[in-house]
């Protein structure tokens, strides 16, 4: 606990008044210094007896970056409050504002880059009424902002089918068309006949394939986490939107197989952590899908079949977040 500058001005005019006291006589003192040091003294009791306050802050959702979030900071207490909230490296944002306890302060926290980053701790200053006292509190309970890596904009699904999906002569021999029913698998689809029928038609398959999946291992030089991130997270992405089911090898961990918006869910939080590295040797070359980045560029590659990801990408736009805004 310590005067404010305003507090250690009026103890200033006490020891003036002190000053011309011991000069003039103890008028002086009873008229200026008595109410100022009963205000001090006032305010010394109002913060101690205010106690150290109780901060909530809310945990604000995932995202990309780019996007922005909003945080509420709740702070229970008594007394006049200087309540600051600072975030870390991957964020900008964070509040520095005044209110009167208990009061809830909201602020915007914008998503720089990947990865999970630290919001906290917070400083709350608490003071008298009329702010000749306060003391300084450091709420060193923090939270965390997970924010994915980016995501691009795929091609068409029957491009990404094309060059990720199993090479032709895995398919067995042709049956029939038939009525496209949901459920059904979008790499089977008769493209070329269904534009000509004015009617979604499905090719099937004397004996087709038992499961739609891929398994994609990525790796990457330590400083080029981000470019591999955003690669796989592009590709699983594509996946999901073809009907594929997938599996994930990467340096930091792995994601066994599954398919549709939970799976990428998690695969997208797995993706917004991992770090550059290597992956078994094994895992790699049985990967269907491989990604690697280096100084050289980040490639994507299907048995012999290598690609740019420029190659596979339409846009820079993020899909996801196109859904959310629409």
């Amino acid at each position: 606990m310590r005067p404010t500058r305003r507090g250690y001005a009026a103890l200033a005019v006490v020891a003036l008044a002190l000053a011309n006291a011991w000069l003039s006589g103890p008028r002086a003192l009873n008229a200026v210094a008595a109410p100022l040091l009963v205000a001090v003294a006032a305010g010394a009791v109002q913060v101690y007896r205010a106690g150290e306050p109780d901060v909530e802050r809310s945990e604000p959702r995932h995202g990309f970056p780019g996007e922005s979030r909003t945080v509420e900071l709740r702070v229970d207490g008594g007394g006049v409050a200087a309540i600051e909230d600072r975030v870390g490296e991957g964020l900008s944002g964070g509040v520095r504002a005044e209110r009167s306890l208990p009061a809830t302060v909201s602020y915007e926290v914008t998503y720089e880059r990947r990865g999970l980053h630290r919001i906290g701790p917070a400083t709350v200053g608490v003071r008298d009424v009329l702010g000749l006292v306060e003391t300084e509190y450091e709420i060193y309970e923090r939270d965390e902002a997970l924010v994915y890596p980016q995501v691009h904009s795929l091609a068409e699904v029957g491009v990404f089918r094309r060059t990720l999906g199993p090479e032709s002569d895995e398919r067995t021999e042709f049956d029939r068309l038939r009525e496209y029913v949901p459920g059904d698998s979008l790499r089977d689809v008769a493209w070329k006949a269904s534009a000509k029928n004015d009617d979604l038609l499905v090719t099937e398959y004397t004996d087709p394939a038992d499961e739609e999946a891929i398994s994609v291992a990525a790796r990457s030089d330590d400083d080029r986490a981000d470019e591999m991130a955003t690669a796989t997270a592009t590709l699983v992405v594509g996946a999901v939107r073809a009907g594929l089911a997938f599996e994930l090898i990467l340096p930091d961990g792995e994601l066994a197989r599954g398919f549709g918006e939970t799976h990428r869910q998690y695969a997208l939080e797995l993706l917004a952590q991992t770090t550059g590295g290597d992956v078994p040797e094994d895992a790699w070359n049985e990967a269907d899908v491989r990604v690697h980045a280096d100084a050289d560029g980040t490639r994507v590659t299907v048995g012999e079949r290598e690609r740019d990801l420029a190659d596979l990408t339409a846009t820079r736009d993020n899909p996801l977040v196109a859904e959310v805004e629409a």
